[in-house]
Parts: C-alpha cells; structure tokens; sequence
C-alpha cells in the first residue's frame, strides 16, 4: 500500500519509467538490479480507501494486472542476460504466474465450460459427446484431476486464513466459509481483469497505443 523511499537514490538510478502503471513494482526491479535490498517494514500500518462499486474495483485492479504484465515484458530479457540473479528470480516467478498460470486457468475453464454445455445439450440430443472426458479406462485421471483441484481449494482457503490470523479477531469460523465463498465468485473476477489486461497490453503494442492512460478510482467522503 505504502512505501518510503530516500529521494536522492530514486534520482540517481532515474525513477520509474514514465507513464509506469504500477511504478513500485517497475522502480523494485531497477533496486534489485542495483544489487540493493528492499525491507518490509512488519510493524507499520496503513490504511487505505477500498472502491465501494464493482466498476471501480474492477478498473482499479485492471490498472494493476496491466501494469504487472507491462513490467514483466520488460524485464524478460534479463532472464538470459548478467543481471542481478533477484531480478531472475522475479522475472521467473511473474512470468509463471502472469502467463503460465493463468493461461493454465483460463484453458482448465474452458474445458469446465465446454463440458458443461454438452451435458445441457445432452438433455435435449443424448447423442451428444462430452468433449472433454475420461472414460472408464482413465478413471485414475479423473480422480487425480479432482483431487488436485479439491487441493486447490484447500490452499487458496489455507492462505486467506493464515493471512486472516496475523489480523486480531480476524481469525474466525465465519473468514473459513466467506473464503471458500470468494474462490467461486471473488477470485473468479480476476479471470476475467488477467485476460483483459493482457489483451490491452498486446493492443497497445501491435497498434502503438499509449499504454499509460488509466481511469482514476473514485473515491468516497466518509
């Protein structure tokens, strides 16, 4: 949410790069490949305005995705240059989890979703096949696919609780279900903000669009 940072060295490696959509996470790789350290401050606190409508929360958070993507795009060449091995690490782990995660959700969906509309064409047309299934022969995958996805859950359930006990009187019976209620409905949104931010991301190249326009989060008077 907050950061502090001393003048005279963000001036000395140049700042963020201009029109940077998220330019903590842009003026981070720059630290890094400076060999320097970022701390995290445990004890501080901070406070901020959340967007109390959809529309606004939805921008909000595409402006960040795009943002992430812009950056890791640019620094994917120092995967396979002398940078600072952080800045490797880094690269690696966005890469992994902007691109191959997603696209791994986004492809498991699809099959989710095609599956689902043979079975409701199925009533009407019993000929029709499920396109993606595993007979009798492969019910091993079928049990191990579901079981990793039941896994899934488990951890996204796990993680938001674990983060939820470091908050005092947070740690509730009732945190358990309304996490497990946000992984089919909160979480989903970010499906759709991930393909839409690398969507615009790629328009902005192909077309030569300026990439560093974004809508401003309203903000609310208490």
């Amino acid at each position: 949410t907050n950061f502090i940072i001393e003048t005279d060295y963000v001036k000395k490696i140049g700042g963020w790069t201009n029109g940077a959509l998220t330019e903590d996470t842009d003026i981070s790789f720059k630290i890094m490949q400076e060999g320097m350290l970022i701390a995290l401050a445990y004890s501080s606190e901070a406070f901020q305005q959340e967007p109390e409508r959809i529309k606004d929360y939805y921008f909000q958070r595409l402006r960040w995705a795009k943002g992430n993507y812009q950056v890791v795009m640019a620094n994917f060449k120092h995967l396979f240059d002398k940078s600072n091995w952080r800045v490797k690490l880094e690269v690696f782990y966005y890469s992994c989890t902007f691109f191959w995660f997603n696209a791994a959700i986004v492809l498991s969906d699809a099959f989710l979703i095609s599956n689902l509309v043979a079975l409701l064409i199925q009533l009407w047309r019993p000929e029709t096949a499920i396109p993606f299934d595993f007979y009798s022969s492969n019910i091993m995958i079928t049990q191990l696919l579901l079981f990793n996805w039941l896994l899934m859950i488990l951890l996204y359930v796990l993680q938001i609780n674990t983060a939820m006990a470091t908050q005092y009187g947070q740690a509730t019976t009732e945190q358990i279900w309304l996490s497990l209620i946000s992984y089919f409905t909160y979480s989903q949104l970010f499906i759709v903000i991930s393909i839409h931010a690398i969507i615009s991301v790629l328009l902005d190249t192909v077309f030569h669009r300026d990439g560093s326009k974004w809508i401003k989060t309203k903000r609310f008077m208490d």
